[in-house]
């Protein structure tokens, strides 16, 4: 009865052994796994960075006539996002300080901001397709309120607005900088038939990584 027991311990032994040996090669296999890891989280974060492109415009704008003047200065900044071939989609924000002064009033400080989503589509080289959907609080001289102090008051609305439009992009690219131009139709503007304004907007602006 002694010695059965020395086929036992053998065969734990080998067990143990084949214990150490397959922990091993997991041990040595985890760095490779680790290292692979990294580098597809290296180049998710590459990926992302290529496909996410910025803009903006600066406008700058003065008139005079009839006994007004106006002058007008504002940003919009915009964020794209690649995510699919040739579209692009992400939210663009707009900032306009309009300075009016009426003949014999004092000057009155208006601001128009606007906040949207655009769709982006590229159709040949640096040409592109543009729709967008924005939010917008306006700021406008109220000649048919009740003059306070010699100036003349504010009225506010709020406008939905759908631009339609198209332009070309000059010299844009992965991780260069480029400049474009374009031109959008405001449906909201040209179906309302109690506004001057004008529904063209135009557009010129910088892009990176576009």
């Amino acid at each position: 009865m002694k010695y059965m027991k020395y086929p036992k311990c053998s065969t734990l032994l080998a067990v143990v052994l084949l214990l150490l040996v397959t922990q091993q090669g997991f041990a040595q296999r985890n760095p490779d796994k680790k290292a692979a890891e990294e580098a597809a989280k290296k180049e998710a974060r590459m990926s992302l960075k290529e496909k996410i492109w910025f803009g903006g415009s600066l406008n700058l704008g003065f008139q005079s006539f009839g006994g007004q003047s106006t002058f007008g200065f504002g940003v919009a900044p915009m964020v794209g996002y690649k995510f699919w071939g040739p579209f692009s989609a992400g939210p663009r924000l707009s900032v306009f300080y309009t300075s009016v002064k009426f003949q014999g009033f004092k000057s009155l400080s208006l601001f128009n901001t606007e906040l949207g989503i655009f769709l982006r589509a590229k159709i040949f080289r640096g040409f592109f397709l543009q729709g967008e959907l924005a939010n917008e609080w306006i700021q406008e001289p109220d000649t048919n309120a009740p003059i306070v102090d010699n100036k003349i008051s504010k009225r506010r609305f709020t406008r939905g607005n759908q631009y339609i439009g198209a332009g070309y992009n000059f010299g844009g690219g992965p991780g260069t900088g480029g400049s474009e131009i374009g031109i959008f139709y405001n449906l909201a503007v040209g179906n309302d038939l109690y506004t001057t304004e004008q529904p063209w907007d135009y557009r010129f602006g910088f892009t990176y990584n576009f």
